[in-house]
């Protein structure tokens, strides 16, 4: 019960209220909305291949990490010499496409986020007082900091290019594109009884909310800057008055912290 009351009162609570503890909460939720979205997700897109008067429904189904080279498609084989277009055999086509790069270094930054803003939020509240004493601890969290909200950048500019790549490569547009069968590629004489038609596209709303939260967390870790900035000793050293014109708060100012 002693350790439990010692630890109790050694609780910095109030630095949740503080800019710095704040926005590191906010930045825990957010970089798990970041990643949730983009890992939970899932798209199923249809089309219909036409051989002659025979129709054959063909699906795509693809979730993360988005290699659509991973979900070969089976389309049938139409022979125009019998009965103007008749199915005999079927090959397996590979779609186009492979987000898996920028889909995986997305969710690493926030997955690294997340963690990192927890780990630092247990600092602020358990360990306040080693954070205080320390120069090099603040200035860490700044510099860690900063890296994160360009990565957050970097991550989440490939990423809406990944999203963009996929929404092309899983729509009957892209997809008709790489199936010889399919026009504009059907202008072979083998191909002249065979067709494709569009059916239902996937929605990507759930990757255009993790695109949101990815430049969103983005703006929040730069934000953040500002107050980690002002914990530093860099910003102290700049904003501490001089001796000779202010003796009386000089004397009042709280003592140097010590270097590790």
């Amino acid at each position: 019960m002693d350790k439990a009351a010692q630890l109790a009162t050694g609780l910095n609570t109030y630095a949740i209220k503080e800019p710095r503890g704040f926005i590191k909460l906010i930045q825990v939720i957010i970089a798990i909305f970041a990643f949730a979205t983009t890992t939970s997700f899932s798209g199923h897109s249809t089309f219909s291949f036409l051989c002659g008067a025979t129709k054959k429904d063909k699906h795509l189904d693809f979730s993360y990490p988005f290699r659509l080279s991973a979900t070969p498609i089976k389309v049938e084989q139409c022979d125009p010499t019998l009965n103007n277009g008749t199915i005999n055999g079927t090959e397996m086509f590979t779609p186009y496409g492979n987000m898996a790069s920028s889909a995986e270094f997305y969710v690493f930054v926030g997955v690294m986020a997340f963690l990192y803003s927890l780990g630092a939020l247990v600092l602020y509240v358990v360990f306040d007082h080693i954070y205080r004493k320390y120069d090099l601890i603040p200035i860490a969290d700044f510099i860690v900091s900063a890296l994160f909200a360009v990565l957050w950048l970097i991550s989440s500019s490939a990423w809406a290019q990944g999203v963009t790549d996929l929404k092309y490569y899983t729509s009957p547009k892209g997809l008709f594109f790489e199936i010889p069968q399919c026009p504009p590629n059907a202008f072979h004489k083998s191909y002249k009884f065979t067709s494709c038609k569009g059916g239902n596209e996937a929605n990507f709303a759930t990757l255009n909310v993790s695109l949101i939260f990815g430049f969103l967390n983005c703006g929040v870790w730069v934000g953040n800057l500002w107050f980690l900035w002002k914990e530093t000793l860099w910003f102290k050293l700049r904003s501490k008055p001089t001796t000779e014109d202010t003796p009386e708060i000089a004397q009042q100012q709280e003592p140097q912290r010590g270097n590790i």
